[in-house]
């Protein structure tokens, strides 16, 4: 068994791809990532990625990544020796100084931080999602819009909202950043009631088959109308309808409301993960 890492990304996901659709909702985020930086969007620098990949007699049996400064991402691959998970770590630890983070399969990322010589505290257990087909929902007043220009700063105060609900924090830099960002790649989108806004969602990376939803925030004076899941809906309608074969999310495990608004339209429950934060690497 050899491990490895590259910066090379066409490279990397022409070995680890085909491994990696094997349960392609699953590694997402993985998939999605790289499919990024072939498109060469978002002015993705390569120098911030690290690609580690493991090999059993010339064939890819496992792959890990990460875009710094964000957490490492180990791979959903069914069937995996938790000693393979046991070598990355060891590797990563030599390898990184400053790794903020894991996440990925609940028993994966558990292996990972027993060797990898640090302290870590379980930030949050999430669900990953799976939509083929959108189940019949009664919506509410209103309309879903693609957001514009106009609706910069509001997004960006959403975002902001929207990481403390999730508790991952997000400044007003960031949150103008990944605004700026949605709008020009004209991914996000708004439930407008008599005009007015009042629930966000977009649409994030996409795979060779799917593509992500992310993003879903409604302030608390619209809560418990149903503006959420109307707009989850028409937008996962929307993406099926263009061609896409499944849409994916993640969720917090411990969030009943969203988990309901997800189930209620018709995600499937296909993989869970723990997001871990390390003390000290």
């Amino acid at each position: 068994m050899q491990i490895t890492q590259t910066k090379d990304v066409e490279l990397y996901t022409t070995l680890v791809e085909p491994l990696l659709l094997k349960k392609e909702a699953c590694n997402n985020l993985s998939l999605g990532i790289l499919q990024r930086f072939i498109d060469r969007k978002h002015n993705l620098e390569v120098e911030n990625l690290y690609l580690g990949l493991v090999t059993e007699n010339g064939r890819v049996i496992y792959s890990f990544l990460q875009t710094a400064p964000h957490n490492l991402i180990l791979a959903d691959i069914d069937g995996i020796d938790p000693n393979i998970i046991k070598r990355v770590a060891e590797f990563v630890y030599n390898q990184v100084s400053d790794l903020p983070g894991v996440l990925g399969p609940i028993e994966y990322t558990k292996e990972f931080v027993a060797h990898c010589s640090c302290e870590a505290q379980i930030q949050m257990n999430q669900l990953i999602y799976q939509l083929d087909q959108i189940n019949p929902v009664e919506y509410p007043g209103g309309e879903l819009v693609k957001a514009s220009r106009d609706d910069k700063q509001l997004i960006a105060k959403w975002l902001v909202l929207f990481g403390k609900e999730a508790t991952e924090v997000i400044t007003h830099i960031q949150a103008n950043q990944l605004a700026e960002r949605f709008i020009e790649n004209q991914s996000v989108y708004l439930w407008k009631v008599a005009n007015t806004p009042v629930s966000m969602v977009n649409q994030s990376r996409r795979t060779r088959n799917g593509t992500t939803i992310n993003g879903v925030f409604t302030p608390n004076e619209y809560k418990r109308n149903g503006y959420a899941t109307a707009a989850v809906a028409k937008l996962s309608e929307k993406l099926l309808n263009e061609g896409y074969d499944f849409c994916s999310l993640y969720t917090d495990s411990s969030n009943p409301t969203a988990n309901n608004i997800y189930q209620k339209i018709g995600f499937k429950v296909v993989g869970k993960s723990t997001v871990y934060h390390f003390n000290d690497l």
